[in-house]
């Protein structure tokens, strides 16, 4: 399924060298939140892994950890974070002051290790592996990482299973959203202004130094100070490219934006027309961040996206990772992009879903694929598919108990999920027949489903 931008980029971490930065820390002797074949040795004993597990949101952004077809609760609800390869969770906990991390182990969600760090610190991203991850402090209730309150400086902690591995001290409003592929940096949010945000740039801080820096841009050049993106973002949601390593992520509704290509324009001719004067029409556009290279690159979307509510927005990775695709369920528009290429190939209509063309809807739109390759795209009470690949057969449409609140489904896309208040049903993908329900009080939403191995 599509999700925030925070909730996807938990990617390709790095364990630093050199030695752990200050402050206290205890950790189970030998535990590492990456543990792996260890494991195995308590199996004795252990309860039956289960053939998959449903990873939800639940009030005040806590996830939890459910059996897909018991219903058990297998991790309590925290603030907490999944890797990548969706075979580890951390939660925070904080007792007596302190933060308490602890890493689960999908998709059984036994306990592998613990640690506690100073401070009062959140959980905001992972390594692929869950290796390693990134925490900054906690500013008060109502602080979310796209709604910060005010502050002057940061403090972000890097931690393994052995402990603290960095803490750095940062002026500015920052929060951590990614570790690149070099194994030397974080990828964060850097809000403006700091003590009264409305708005915010991405940056990259090197682990080692601690300095703040820009991205590139895509021809690997420097951006100069005063031409980065500063976005607002409404309507984000974010998938993860593996295959090139690149994080794309949907905005809808910025007519103030100017691309960093048309800042440096502008700035060698302050006469040039910026991207919103040259394209009037967009209004909506993907932002594709380059995790390795430390680029980043926007593709405008045509019209009629970015028009209406935010909400009936979604993105989506085809499985072989050869097609994106953006859905306007409120206006029925589908786009397709070419993830290399970084250009809009082609755009269709559909008929629009029903009670997602207000902009009321505060339910996101939500996208997956099944077995078969069928884009399954869902909002509101309506879930519609459309056969993107040549010989795809019939487009099913079919209605849902409740509000739709995401699709998920194992990799192989031989099951499908639909989150709705308060329950989780598995249906039929080409009818909507209910073949279960599982009962999730509170959920608010249906993140990830984590098969067994």
């Amino acid at each position: 399924m599509t999700t925030t931008r925070r909730d996807v980029l938990r990617l390709t971490g790095a364990l630093l060298a050199g030695t752990a930065g200050v402050g206290a820390v205890t950790a189970s002797a030998g535990c590492q939140f990456g543990s792996g074949d260890r494991d195995d040795a308590e199996a004795a004993g252990r309860k039956p892994t289960p053939r998959e597990a449903l990873v939800v949101e639940l009030s005040d952004g806590k996830l939890a950890v459910v059996d897909a077809v018991t219903g058990r609760m297998l991790v309590q609800p925290a603030p907490a974070v999944v890797s990548g390869d969706g075979r580890r969770l951390v939660r925070v906990e904080r007792p007596d002051g302190g933060t308490r991390l602890t890493s689960h182990r999908l998709p059984d969600g036994a306990a592998v290790s613990a640690g506690t760090l100073t401070g009062a610190l959140t959980v905001r991203t992972i390594s692929a592996d869950g290796d390693l991850v990134a925490l900054a402090d906690d500013a008060g209730p109502g602080h979310t990482p796209y709604r910060p309150g005010p502050r002057e400086r940061t403090t972000i902690v890097v931690a393994d299973g052995a402990g603290q591995r960095r803490r750095l001290e940062l002026p500015g409003n920052l929060e951590p959203e990614a570790f690149d592929a070099s194994r030397q940096a974080l990828f964060v949010l850097d809000y403006l202004p700091p003590t009264a945000p409305d708005r915010y740039r991405v940056r990259v801080v090197d682990l080692a130094s601690g300095q703040v820096q820009p991205l590139l841009t895509r021809v690997k050049a420097v951006v100069p100070e005063g031409t980065e993106e500063e976005m607002r973002g409404e309507g984000r949601q974010a998938v993860y490219d593996r295959q090139r390593n690149r994080l794309f992520t949907l905005y809808t509704h910025q007519p103030d934006h100017v691309h960093t290509r048309d800042r440096i324009a502008a700035a060698t001719d302050p006469t040039g027309a910026g991207a919103r004067d040259d394209a009037p029409h967009v209004h909506a556009f993907v932002h594709t961040l380059d995790l390795t290279e430390r680029w980043a690159f926007c593709v405008d979307l045509p019209a009629p996206f970015g028009e209406r509510a935010a909400a009936g927005h979604t993105i989506a990775l085809n499985r072989d990772g050869s097609r994106l695709y953006v859905a306007d369920t409120g206006s029925g528009a589908l786009a397709t992009i070419d993830p290399a290429g970084l250009t809009v190939m082609d755009s269709v209509r559909f008929d629009a879903l029903a009670g997602t063309a207000g902009s009321g809807n505060a339910v996101p739109a939500a996208a997956t694929f099944d077995g078969a390759g069928m884009l399954l795209v869902g909002a509101g009470r309506e879930v519609v598919g459309m056969a993107v690949t040549a010989g795809g057969g019939t487009d099913p449409r079919w209605s849902t108990p409740a509000e739709v609140r995401g699709l998920a489904g194992p990799p192989d896309g031989t099951r499908l999920y639909v989150g709705q208040p308060n329950a989780v049903l598995r249906v039929d993908a080409g009818t909507g027949t209910v073949r279960q329900r599982i009962d999730v009080p509170g959920l608010v939403a249906l993140r990830q489903v984590i098969a067994s191995t």
